[in-house]
């Protein structure tokens, strides 16, 4: 077999992305070498260098022997595939618009939504978040629902005994390695359910918006078997097992189907479930009514192995009016017996068809159905009882020629709706109106995360501050709207990267199973680090996003570790004493005389003596200044004697936050 990642777009633009499949979900299926060669050979990822479209190319393709299993590792930071036989680089696609120098009359056309530029966002995994509804909690043969508070890192008999019987009835999809690293837990865990739903973040908005975050980034909602849900099923519908308001009985895989009369490109024609209307009637309407803005997962590029056009191929092979979707091979008698996976050939992420820089005109339809149906979900050319925008897996991946189209359509729609690319590395010109408002900004968390942990040069403020300069480049429009993180659904959680601080790269040796990790201890010096990572964000251009949980500075590896279930009637006093530490400083951004300079004001870097940053933000008449220092030691900000500014003592008082024993202070200064 061969070593085969994606298809011409498995890069990103500007950085190789990040997989949305955990690697122990990932199915292994034995077709014929001589399929995956001839469907190798025939994309254009098995030639060198760039197309005329601009499309990355993979080299070379390297044979794989037969008898061992297909896996891929990517490494989204080096730019590199490797596999069991050697390894890949990855060049970039669409290398003129990954450039990082953009004109001045670009930089002038490009605008942004206002409401979003400095916002809070909360980022929810809803299936881990909190069962609001037990009711509509999952239920077959593929998964094993546990009790919410079940000990994460125990795994009982009946829980072995039915990983081991879906690894028979279904081997091509789930396997089950004794010999594993980790014992039992990872041949189970991508199984479990626990029952999270939107019920639950319905249940908890008034508290969201009580800390001071103004948005709510979803992870996906859309019907599909997995935990994550990256691999949907039908993107039409919200999952019912997140959504129904209900009693649901769920009826396992395999029941994803268009109705009689629906049509694949006409949304006025697709039925609304009952978790549909629950989520438009209701979960919407109450996140508007407490000022929160929402913005959904979008995942254009793949779909799961339950995805009703794939479904219908598999069943009807190349008579299917999908068959054009994928990238697919069939046999002489017109059955199916390959496809293009995300990460593998006949992987559980199958991808759509690209043409070029676009995707395949049957899915492209589809997906501009899906936009509209979740964008202005009455038809009525009122965008105000739709989502406010879209996060983008896997951005990097689609050509920018579908970018291009899916942009005119979202703004059109709704002229202020957001749009969020994930994309690892620093996206360039790919900010702009050709494609995206903003990133998940990863660049801004990597000085931070090696200055306050994992850095060789841990501690240099003057570091920090010199790359941080150059993060924040891309003009007002942009940076205003970034999406600053430290941390996410894909990474180990933000206390946890503080707590392991040997010198490694970010996302790397974060697994619960790597020699040496502690994924459950956190101290009171991780957290003071913590902290400090949340007022660099508070302080940034930008939006900010902390991941649920990160609040409490909940510990947690990377993914599987990092979703385990909040368990809110177990947070301990010192974690709500540090929820509501973090809440004093989100609040900053809506404070009537800071928050309007954190959110547009002019932004500059520097350090204080070897361990203190200083971030400067000027806007008007009102300058604030952020002095953060990790050894927790008190922090003496340097006089402005002389200047032009005075001392804003009243306003600092009444700011709320005192944070000098962890070496933050706030100062706030007029003229």
């Amino acid at each position: 077999m061969l070593a085969l990642a994606t298809t011409a777009a498995i890069a990103a633009w500007s950085a190789p992305a990040h997989t949305t499949e955990p690697p122990d979900e990932q199915d292994l299926t034995a077709v014929h070498e001589s399929t995956f060669v001839s469907l190798f050979l025939s994309h254009p990822v098995a030639q060198s260098g760039y197309d005329n479209h601009g499309l990355l190319h993979l080299q070379p393709p390297v044979a794989q022997q037969e008898s061992e299993p297909s896996s891929v590792e990517l490494d989204r930071h080096r730019g590199t595939v490797s596999g069991e036989s050697g390894q890949a680089q990855i060049a970039a696609i669409l290398p003129d618009m990954a450039s990082s120098e953009g004109s001045s009359e670009e930089e002038a056309k490009h605008r942004t939504p206002d409401w979003a530029k400095g916002l809070a966002w909360y980022q929810v995994f809803p299936e881990r978040f909190r069962d609001g509804n037990p009711d509509n909690n999952p239920a077959g043969w593929d998964l094993t629902l546990m009790e919410w508070d079940a000990p994460f890192d125990e795994v009982g008999v009946e829980e072995v005994e039915r990983a081991w019987n879906r690894s028979r009835v279904a081997p091509m999809h789930f396997g089950y390695g004794p010999d594993r690293r980790g014992g039992a837990l990872p041949n189970v865990i991508y199984a479990r359910r626990y029952g999270g739903d939107l019920q639950g973040v319905y249940q908890q908005l008034e508290w969201i918006k009580e800390m001071g975050f103004t948005g709510v980034y979803l992870c996906p909602v859309f019907k599909s078997r997995s935990l994550h849900k990256y691999d949907a099923s039908d993107h039409r519908h919200i999952d019912p097992t997140l959504g129904h308001p209900g009693v649901y009985t769920d009826p396992g895989p395999g029941h994803t189907a268009l109705l009689e009369g629906e049509d694949p490109f006409d949304e006025t024609t697709w039925a609304w479930t009952p978790a549909d209307k629950w989520f438009v009637d209701v979960f919407l309407p109450k996140a508007k009514s407490l000022g929160l803005r929402v913005v959904l997962d979008g995942v254009w590029n793949h779909v799961g192995l339950d995805h009703f056009a794939f479904n219908d191929v598999r069943l009807h092979g190349d008579a299917s009016p999908f068959a054009d979707w994928f990238e697919v091979v069939f046999d002489e008698d017109g059955a199916l017996i390959g496809w293009q996976g995300w990460s593998r050939i006949n992987g559980s992420l199958p991808e759509f068809r690209h043409v070029g820089a676009d995707l395949s005109a049957g899915p492209k339809a589809h997906v501009m159905a899906v936009t509209r149906r979740w964008m202005d979900p009455n038809g009525a050319g009122d965008p105000s009882d739709g989502i406010d925008g879209w996060r983008l897996d896997v951005a990097g991946e689609i050509g920018a020629d579908f970018w291009r189209d899916w942009r005119k359509e979202v703004k059109s729609l709704n002229p202020e709706a957001l749009i969020v690319a994930e994309i690892w590395g620093d996206a360039g010109r790919m900010l702009s109106d050709e494609a995206f408002d903003a990133q998940m900004n990863y660049p801004f968390a990597y000085p931070v995360a090696e200055w306050l942990s994992i850095g060789s040069a841990r501690g240099d403020a003057s570091i920090v501050a010199n790359r941080l300069t150059r993060v924040f480049y891309h003009g007002d429009e942009v940076d205003q709207v970034q999406f600053n993180l430290m941390n996410s659904h894909d990474t180990e959680r933000l206390a946890s990267l503080m707590h392991n601080t040997w010198a490694r790269g970010y996302d790397n040796e974060s697994s619960r199973w790597f020699p040496g990790y502690e994924s459950d201890l956190v101290t009171e010096d991780d957290r003071t680090r913590v902290l400090c990572a949340i007022a660099a964000m508070v302080a940034a251009p930008g939006s900010l996003m902390i991941y649920n949980g990160d609040e409490f500075a909940l510990p947690g590896a990377d993914d599987p570790d990092n979703r385990r279930p909040i368990q809110w009637d177990a947070l301990t006093p010192s974690q709500l004493a540090f929820a509501q530490r973090v809440s004093q400083l989100l609040k900053l951004r809506t404070h009537d005389v800071v928050g309007p300079v954190l959110r547009f004001g002019r932004a500059t870097f520097r350090d204080s003596g070897t361990n203190t940053l200083v971030i400067t933000r000027t806007h008007g008449d009102v300058r604030v200044e952020f002095w953060i220092s990790p050894n927790g030691a008190s922090v003496v900000p340097d006089p402005l004697a002389g200047s032009e500014w005075d001392a804003a003592s009243h306003i600092e008082r009444n700011l709320g936050v005192d944070e000098r024993k962890s070496g933050i202070q706030v100062r706030v200064f007029t003229r």
